[in-house]
């Protein structure tokens, strides 16, 4: 179905492909990948001849057509709808239309029923509506409704011109156009970039029942796991083809790597030895011949190439955060309305069921749900940078930093990459570690020095994470971190999420990153938020138990019972007259009096206790300093620093435990 051979590409003179073979048959769904700037993109465009490669040819079986989704490229007038988009991607049908409606208004102007010209209307008339019958027109309006259902539009949208909405949703359109053209070859470039979790799971039940060949190039690797059935990694100029999906092809690329180092080190051994050989003998006329024959077998040896060196294994950990008490956030009667987007329109409700949300120290908590249910107005209601009608508590000694892609659009300074991260670093600790951290958001050697304002957006969008990410805060609100991220960074920021000590609040579509290190999943959806007390793999099992109850409710009319997160009851309003509620009054006051009296003593000792930790640690520092140098241990007082480092790390747990006991005392009462 589709066919390269001998692909040769140059970007200036950089050579990206050399000899590049590819194919893809029927039913093939490849997953493309590579290291950033490796060429997947500029692979699709030559597979789709937006370029002509300069050596070597791209064929296709005879007749067959080639769809392609590229990123952030909008090729259609804002001015049509959503609907009218979508429609287009039925050709034939339209055009079959649009001759039916001209031969229809020349049979009622024809007046010669037994001449030539009326009875050939009438044969192309009955051959076009046959055709119009297999093609499905009649059905075209619903099979469009379904797909952009599955994308995540609702009836009203669909006769909404695209100016009227955001480029993620534009792209969805496409998107819907293009599956709906049904090419014979597809090509996705990011196509889950611009989709919550419910249409990406649309996505990969549309796509594993696709009858064509399909490319795509991807970072979210749970929808590759699930979607391909071939690996295509484009590395060294060239592609290598593995069967499987990714969790396979990282076993067999580990096998085929460690058979390929041990034949390149022995190969390596071997041309050493004849070298030497050669060296050694080059001047004795005894052993010419054997020098001779040695020389040309160095000459037709067929060299075992070495490996690729894999990126360097890197490491990155969030600053230690400080302590925080057991309960980090309380919000109490979530409601939350936009004002009207357009005079003749209503307000948007968001959240509508004023109920309580709960979040203790230690929560990972991943926040899902379809594209605008509230998941990122809700993060910046949890931040405190968003009004809302209700009220927000924040728990003792709770520091956040919140991340969201538009932070990325202030970065527009004429510092370099180093120095923005290098004022924000707040300790030297932070600072040593910058080069590091960057090469995680893939800026290594010289891109440091790039100024933020020639970066492109998602590389803003990198910086703006990272520079987050130096704050020693023990609650992280983190929206869509993963975006612009190759798998590499993804695995490195979840190792690091996972071994974080304070709290997460996490929005992502990106099923793979949120298996990796949420404990509770928490969905947006419906005017308020459903809690998943488990990880990712808990809320897909519940969530399918759960749509079962919803079928069989549906068939017997029984309504079954909803999972709110931490639900309220209403409260019952009773009628006071003015003399019980001075006495009402006079009591709270007492029971503020009474409540402040306990709470005193017990804020002074946890401040107290946080003193004595703080000069603990401070003094256990200082003693690290010294064991860190090799020639400490030489002196005499080395032994005695040993035992006072471990005795003040006891002492440090143990007021370390009464601090947190009191914390949970103070909230209790408080």
């Amino acid at each position: 179905m589709l066919h390269l051979a001998g692909i040769t590409y140059y970007i200036g003179d950089r050579c990206l492909f050399q000899g590049l073979n590819l194919q893809a048959n029927k039913g093939d769904r490849i997953g493309l990948i590579g290291p950033n700037g490796a060429g997947k993109t500029t692979l699709l465009r030559l597979i789709s001849g937006k370029l002509p490669p300069e050596e070597g040819s791209v064929t296709f079986e005879a007749g067959a057509s080639v769809g392609y989704l590229e990123q952030e490229v909008l090729e259609v007038s804002l001015n049509f709808t959503v609907l009218d988009v979508a429609l287009t991607a039925f050709k034939e049908a339209n055009t079959i239309e649009d001759r039916l409606s001209k031969i229809y208004e020349e049979l009622e102007t024809t007046t010669d029923y037994e001449s030539d010209a009326y009875t050939k209307l009438l044969e192309e008339m009955q051959r076009l509506q046959v055709r119009h019958a297999v093609l499905e027109g009649d059905r075209k309006e619903a099979k469009a409704g379904a797909v952009l259902e599955g994308l995540g539009f609702t009836t009203e949208p669909l006769h909404q011109p695209l100016s009227r909405f955001s480029g993620g949703w534009r792209m969805r359109v496409l998107l819907g156009k293009l599956l709906l053209e049904h090419p014979d070859v597809l090509l996705l470039d990011e196509p889950t970039n611009h989709l919550d979790i419910d249409s990406i799971t649309w996505l990969e039940q549309y796509l594993q029942t696709y009858d064509g060949a399909v490319v795509l190039v991807s970072h979210d690797r749970y929808f590759m796991d699930r979607m391909i059935n071939q690996i295509a990694d484009l590395r060294s100029r060239r592609i290598y083809m593995y069967p499987g999906n990714y969790e396979r092809y990282l076993e067999l690329r580990a096998e085929q790597m460690d058979l390929q180092s041990k034949a390149y080190e022995n190969q390596q051994k071997q041309i050493a030895d004849t070298e030497r050989f050669i060296e050694r003998f080059r001047a004795k006329a005894t052993k010419a011949k054997q020098v001779q024959s040695r020389v040309k077998g160095l000459d037709r040896l067929d060299r075992v190439e070495a490996p690729d060196a894999d990126a360097a294994e890197v490491n990155f950990k969030f600053p230690e955060p400080p302590r925080s008490g057991k309960v980090v956030l309380t919000i109490d009667n979530l409601k939350k309305t936009y004002p009207a987007p357009a005079p003749d329109e209503s307000d948007v409700t968001v959240f509508t069921s004023a109920q309580s949300l709960h979040i203790e120290a230690g929560d990972k908590i991943a926040l899902i749900g379809a594209n605008g249910t509230g998941k990122s107005t809700l993060a910046r209601i949890m931040d405190g940078i968003e009004t809302f009608d209700g009220t927000r508590k924040v728990g003792h000694n709770v520091i956040m930093s919140y991340f969201a892609q538009h932070l990325a659009d202030v970065l527009t300074s004429d510092r370099t990459i180093l120095e923005l991260m290098e004022s924000a670093a707040p300790n030297s600790e932070s600072r040593s570690g910058i080069r590091n951290l960057l090469g995680c958001f893939l800026f290594r050697g010289d891109d440091v020095f790039k100024p933020i304002r020639v970066l492109s957006g998602g590389e803003r969008s990198r910086v703006a994470l990272a520079r987050t990410l130096l704050t020693p805060a023990n609650v992280l609100v983190l929206d869509e971190p993963t975006n612009h991220l190759d798998l590499a960074s993804k695995n490195v920021l979840v190792q690091a999420l996972m071994d974080f000590k304070g709290t997460l609040i996490v929005v992502s579509h990106d099923r793979h990153f949120l298996q990796g290190f949420a404990t509770k999943i928490w969905r947006v959806g419906g005017g308020r938020v459903t809690e998943y007390d488990g990880g990712y793999d808990y809320y897909e099992w519940k969530s399918a138990q759960e749509n079962e109850t919803d079928k069989a409710t549906a068939k017997t009319g029984i309504k079954g019972k909803a999972n709110p997160v931490a639900a309220k009851k209403e409260p019952v309003i009773v009628e006071e007259d003015s003399k019980s509620s001075k006495e009402q009054k006079r009591v709270d006051a007492e029971r503020r009096n009474e409540i402040n009296a306990k709470l005193k003593p017990l804020k002074n000792q946890a401040r107290k206790l946080e003193q004595e930790i703080e000069k603990l640690e401070k003094e256990r520092s200082g003693l690290e300093t010294k064991l860190a140098d090799p020639d400490f241990y030489q002196s005499d007082d080395a032994a005695s620093v040993v035992k006072r480092h471990g005795l003040l790390q006891q002492e440090i747990d143990t007021r370390t435990e009464s601090w947190m006991e009191i914390l949970e005392e103070i909230e209790a009462i408080d």
